[in-house]
Formats: structure tokens, C-alpha cells, sequence
């Protein structure tokens, strides 16, 4: 799988500071896990991939990067991932498979990524709230039209969000993607915002350009 638009905007995006240990759920070839270490130095990081070769890739990346030391690839999936004692995470971040009951593709491996059917719904969040501590933090990027959805899954462990912001191609589209932050604090207003990532066809924003310019070698 590429490394797409999607990931980038989460891990440019996803509220972290000062964080104690961080997970990412499903992390492909680790993008997300190198940004987090790139944004939060010397904080431990551990990133799941249940596909071999993906995580056999991620930890190839994760060799070649400034970071070995930072980042730990675990070949899982998360349900099966083991878990301490108490909740250690205060970040846990996931660009996670979205797709139910549609067509797929031959690729099996593209499968796994793209489709739920190895990480339903409720195991995700079962799991986030299983591993994240107290006061922490789940940082995701979803489908507009599924929001809703997850908000009211989420609400069932206890996760609830926290800062939500709407992501449009350009003005004229409507929002195709949610970044949301999940706590266990209930808000009674929570903060929303909207993200343009194009001004025009294949020109980015300037507010696109901002977020991201610290992982782009061409911003």
C-alpha cells in the first residue's frame, strides 16, 4: 500500500504532547509510528500490523529511520496483541480499514488494509479503551458518513470526542473524511472545524502545506 493523504493528515494532525508511550493500531508500513516519532522524541513507540509482509516492511522502515530505538513493529493483530496490567498508552492512533460489505479487490493484502472484516468496529474501540490510559487520548481519521456511527460505538467504551475536524478536497466538495480525538471526558461542546486540502486541482492549500511541511520534502 502507498503511503496516502489520509495518514499523513493524522499524523500531521493528531493532538500529542508530552506523551508517555504511544500506540498505533494497523500501521502498514509505519508511516504513522515514524511521524509520532518524529513528533515525539525519545517517547516509546509500538505499532501493530496482523499482515506479515506489511510488518515485515514496517520494521525494514523503521531500520532506516533515526528511530529504531523509538519504534517497536509487533507482527499482531490487535486483538490478539498482548496487554499489560494497567492501560500504558496516552496516545493511540489508527488510520484504521473502513470499508464494509463492498466490492474488494484480488489483492488480499490490499484486502486486509482497506477492509474491516479483520478489525470490526467493536474490537477497535474494545481495545483502545482496553489499552488507553485514564486522561489519554485516541486519535483517528474515518469516513465522513460514518461518523455518526462511531460516534455511537465509541460511546459504548466509554470513548467520547474531544476535537473533531472535517476534511474537504477543496470548497466546493463536501467532507469525504473526519480527524477525530476520542477521551473519556463527556464534552458538552465540542470543537469542530473544517480542513481544505486543495486550492485547485493538484495545488495544495496553504493550510495543508502548514500542517505537513515538517514531512514533506518539497513544503
Amino acid at each position: 500500500m502507498k503511503i496516502g493523504t489520509d495518514a499523513v493528515l493524522l499524523g500531521a494532525w493528531a493532538p500529542c504532547d508530552n506523551e508517555t508511550r504511544i500506540l498505533d493500531i494497523g500501521t502498514g508500513s509505519g508511516i504513522l509510528a515514524l511521524m509520532m516519532a518524529q513528533r515525539n522524541l525519545k517517547t516509546e513507540i509500538d505499532a501493530v500490523e496482523i499482515d506479515p509482509d506489511a510488518a515485515a516492511l514496517a520494521h525494514q522502515n523503521i531500520l532506516l529511520s533515526p528511530w529504531t530505538d523509538q519504534v517497536h513493529i509487533f507482527n499482531s493483530s490487535i486483538q490478539e496483541f498482548p496487554t499489560g496490567k494497567q492501560p500504558q498508552y496516552s496516545l493511540i492512533i489508527s488510520n484504521p480499514p473502513f470499508f464494509i460489505n463492498s466490492l474488494k479487490a484480488p489483492d488480499k493484502a490490499r484486502n486486509t488494509a482497506r477492509h474491516n472484516d479483520t478489525l470490526p468496529l467493536s474490537d477497535l474501540f474494545e481495545n483502545t479503551s482496553k489499552q488507553l490510559t485514564e486522561n489519554g487520548k485516541a486519535a483517528f481519521i474515518i469516513p465522513a458518513d460514518a461518523f455518526e456511527n462511531w460516534k455511537q460505538e465509541a460511546a459504548g467504551f466509554n470513548l467520547h470526542p474531544s476535537v473533531v475536524t472535517w476534511v474537504k478536497s477543496s470548497l466546493e466538495h463536501k467532507a469525504h473524511r473526519v480527524l477525530v480525538t476520542f477521551t473519556r471526558r463527556i464534552k458538552q461542546l465540542v470543537p469542530e472545524n473544517e480542513f481544505i486540502i486543495y486550492i485547485s486541482r493538484s495545488v495544495y492549500s496553504d493550510e495543508y502545506k502548514q500542517l505537513t511541511k515538517e514531512f514533506y520534502l518539497n513544503f
